[in-house]
Order: structure tokens, then sequence, then C-alpha cells
């Protein structure tokens, strides 16, 4: 049985140097913990999240998170993770670990849906339809559908980061 489940960001959500984290959890004290880690394991950020539940209790939670200052990303692909308080050290990094996986854009502003068309590339659609952004940055925010830079087909629905 799961008592912290992450609703937001969802698997594959792009998110800025501030976005929200949202669902439902039972921690002590009614707090779990957060943290956000590169894929060679470096910690971009982490903190607390308090008003869950706790004594097994589940309850909602939002939480507003920041990542410090000097903290700079463009389509890095990052790991949230949430977690429980466990000062034994047994379970690390805690226990009832949710992890998503998000694309993080540390001077994204938003992003713009663009339906793929014959003839586009990625290098077009973000000259045409992004702000800032390279056909690198439209790669890196749907690397979850889109395999190849060199292969995007009509009907794809792309998400265009703002920079």
């Amino acid at each position: 049985m799961r008592l912290i489940e992450v609703r937001q960001p969802r698997q594959h959500d792009l998110v800025a140097r501030t976005f929200t984290i949202a669902g439902f959890a039972s921690g002590f004290e009614g707090t779990v913990l957060w943290r956000l880690v590169e894929t060679d394991g470096d910690v971009l950020g982490e903190g607390l999240v308090q008003g869950a539940g706790s004594m097994g209790v589940v309850d909602d939670f939002g939480h507003d998170v920041s990542l410090p200052p000097g903290t700079d990303a463009r389509g890095t692909h990052v790991l949230l993770q949430v977690f429980g308080d466990d000062p034994s050290g047994e379970n690390p990094p805690g226990p009832d670990l949710d992890q998503v996986r998000v694309t993080l854009f540390t001077g994204l502003s938003g992003f713009r849906l663009h339906e793929v068309v014959r003839g586009d590339t990625l290098t077009a659609i973000a000259r045409d339809h992004g702000q800032d952004t390279t056909a690198t940055d439209v790669f890196e925010a749907n690397r979850d559908t889109v395999m190849d830079p060199d292969r995007i087909f009509p009907g794809q629905v792309l998400r265009v980061p703002l920079l």
C-alpha cells in the first residue's frame, strides 16, 4: 500500500525553476521530503512538504518548490523524488518513495502545443512557434514521444518550450 503519491507534476512534464508538487501522503508529523536529482545522482534541490497526512491518515498536499539560485538547466531530464523521513537511514532516500521523471528548463515561462504537419522540422517549429527556443529544446521537451529528432510525423502534438 502506497502512502505517498505524486499527482503533479506528471511523468514527463516540463517544469521550471519554480513549480508545484501536489498529491497525497501520510508522513511523520504531516511532513514528507522532496528532492530533484540529475541522472548522475547530483541533487539540484531538496526540501520539506508540510501539510500531508500523518499517523497513517492520508491527506492531499500541495507545495511550491523553488530551486536554488544558480541552478541552470535547459532540457535536463531529472527525477523528482517524494518520500517519508527515515532517521534510521535503512531505506534511502526514505520510505514510501514515489518518483516522477520530468524535464527541467529553469528559464521556462510556459509552452505552446503544436500539431506537426507535413514538411515540419524541429528547427522550423522552434523558430516559428518558440520563444528563444532551439530544435534541441523541442526535442528534449518531447523525448517521451520523439525518439529521433529527424523523424517527426504529421498529427503528433509537440510541446514547444517558451524560454
